[in-house]
């Protein structure tokens, strides 16, 4: 995995920086939270009734999560371990607005040798502050900021939703994607320092498919239960 992980990262990654004044002092904004430490819990969290609205999103396999600065001349330079700047095929500069701090996830589809950059949460977008928002509200204020373009095709939007819904379809295989699945995540509602991340397990097993309706047997049933009422 870490092998993996390195390998996407050189896709992307193009040259140190070793002053990060350099970077923020091309910004407007005054909150460029972006050296987060990106880590999962320990233990895996029950997925039960009462986290239906709670924010997750899907984990593809050998996942990687990254964070990205577009500075106001459009620059584009990505946090990981260290800061560097990004590689031309993967700059934001024609897909976010300036002044802008996003997270994102990297991972590898379906035969395609190029990593995709899964946007799913942001900072601040064109220099404004997102932090007294939520985790859905910073989404959809990211999404509805984001210019994807058939240029490039290697940088998403990530789905983010309601924890009820992914879990419910994850168990019934309703999820269709170009990639492993991993797990289901449960994300942060605030922003942080120290992100964490908690893999869901759900509370009932996973079913294989969605049990098809005998709808013989229902009729029967029906039937039966009429002739109860109407004597």
């Amino acid at each position: 995995m870490a092998f993996d992980t390195r390998r996407m990262m050189r896709h992307i990654q193009e040259v140190e920086i070793s002053i990060l004044g350099d970077v923020f002092g091309h910004m407007r904004t005054d909150e460029p939270a972006v050296q987060h430490s990106f880590t999962f819990e320990t233990n895996e969290l029950e997925h039960t009734r009462f986290d239906m609205q709670k924010p997750a999103t899907i984990l593809p396999k050998q996942a990687h999560f990254v964070s990205l600065v577009v500075d106001r001349q459009g620059n584009t330079f990505i946090s990981a371990d260290k800061m560097y700047t990004a590689k031309m095929n993967y700059s934001l500069r024609n897909i976010l607005p300036n002044d802008s701090v996003v997270h994102a996830i990297i991972f590898q589809v379906h035969n395609s040798p190029r990593p995709i950059l899964g946007l799913f949460d942001a900072t601040c977008v064109a220099g404004q502050s997102l932090l007294k928002y939520s985790c859905i509200q910073r989404h959809t204020i990211l999404h509805k900021a984001f210019r994807g373009s058939t240029a490039y095709p290697h940088i998403r939007m990530h789905w983010v939703g309601h924890e009820g819904v992914l879990v419910h379809d994850l168990q019934y295989k309703r999820v269709s994607v170009d990639f492993h699945i991993d797990c289901a995540v449960r994300l942060p509602d605030s922003l942080s320092g120290d992100i964490k991340y908690a893999r869901l397990t759900p509370k009932e097993p996973l079913t294989v498919m969605v049990p098809k309706l005998n709808t013989e047997k229902m009729m029967r049933v029906m039937q039966t239960k009429r002739a109860k009422l109407n004597p």
